[in-house]
């Protein structure tokens, strides 16, 4: 979902009222948590403001783009007057595609009190982020690291931290023999009062950076080294439990998010897409299906279409559509299951 300035400040108000990181989280950090606490809010609320014009144009693409087939090895939608689509085995992911969560780098060892990774995509900054399970009523009251990993080339500054103190550079033990050091406010801290920066170079130059907080019991600077040394610095296309075929070249994924667990007690994981084409945005939410979960999904604002397939619900919502619109998108949507070896990378399909 795309945050106005004022529902960002709403959900960072929100924040103070939460248990929060040790000393102070960073920018992007915060927005993230911004948007997670949104994400909660989602199905009650809508989100998005549109033309009907506009979503008429799109669903006229995807309307022109069906036929007998919906893509390279796709297989053809059958709808019932329900919306509900079942298969007898898994249908088969086009040959091609765009995925839009393929990062840089990804986490190899994690701490047992982080084992549950997650990827997000938000203002063009892809990052990966482990943590631990905490509870739907405090989701980040666990570990949690997040991972970025810098364009080959870009060296990351010091500047401030959210409270204005100064970010200063503290040496760390090399990894794997290359240069890495702690951001910290107090030089006498390297762990910033348990709120950990670590930045390292990889053989080939590259910058990473962890940061994490809620480490619990664990030795923090053993800890953080430990997981630096297990980054893969590699591309890395994250498969999706989903595929939509037959979209316009325009279309580009604004938000994606594959939360491990899961923002909003769906189950084990949701995935979270928001796409635009020419200043329409639609949104794709797929999760493990249940009862509960389908009642909650079909709460939100326009009210989602959604279909089951293969283990799994899948919904559209559409803002300002026009008659038809989100049903037509549907219907370019396919479920591949909760086996995560039958998901794929080629989740946009054009």
């Amino acid at each position: 979902m795309i945050l106005d300035e004022e529902r960002l400040r709403a959900s960072l108000a929100e924040l103070t009222e939460q248990q929060a990181p040790p000393i102070a989280f960073g920018a992007p950090e915060a927005i993230a948590r911004g948007r997670r606490l949104t994400v909660r809010r989602r199905v009650t609320r809508g989100t998005f403001a549109l033309t009907a014009g506009l979503i008429v144009a799109l669903a006229a693409v995807l309307v022109a783009t069906s036929g007998p087939t919906h893509g390279a090895g796709s297989t053809p939608l059958a709808t019932s007057s329900s919306g509900t689509n079942r298969f007898s085995a898994a249908p088969r992911p086009p040959a091609s595609g765009t995925d839009p969560l393929t990062l840089s780098g990804t986490f190899g060892w994690l701490p047992a009190n982080a084992q549950n990774v997650g990827y997000s995509l938000h203002s063009g900054q892809l990052a990966a982020e482990a943590r631990g399970l905490g509870t739907p009523a405090n989701p980040d009251a666990s570990a949690f690291i997040w991972l970025t990993v810098y364009p080959a080339g870009t060296t990351p500054n010091l500047g401030k931290f959210a409270n204005g103190s100064t970010q200063l550079r503290v040496n760390a033990p090399d990894v794997h023999g290359h240069t890495a050091y702690w951001v910290t406010n107090t030089a006498s801290d390297p762990t910033n009062g348990g709120d950990t920066y670590l930045r390292w170079q990889d053989a080939d130059g590259q910058w990473g950076e962890l940061h994490a907080y809620y480490l619990g019991q664990d030795d923090v600077t053993s800890t953080m080294l430990r997981v630096a040394a297990g980054v893969d610095f590699a591309p890395h296309a994250v498969p999706l439990p989903l595929w939509i075929s037959g979209l316009p070249s325009g279309v580009t994924a604004n938000e994606a998010d594959l939360n491990s667990p899961d923002l909003l007690d769906y189950g084990s994981w949701e995935v979270f897409l928001a796409l635009t084409v020419d200043g329409t945005m639609i949104e794709v939410t797929v999760a493990p299906f249940s009862s509960s979960v389908e009642s909650t999904l079909k709460q939100g604002t326009p009210k989602p279409v959604c279909k089951t397939q293969e283990g799994l619900i899948g919904c559209v919502a559409v803002t300002g559509n026009a008659a038809g619109s989100a049903s037509d998108i549907l219907r370019h949507l396919t479920l591949l299951g909760t086996d995560r070896a039958n998901w794929t990378p080629n989740v946009l399909v054009h």
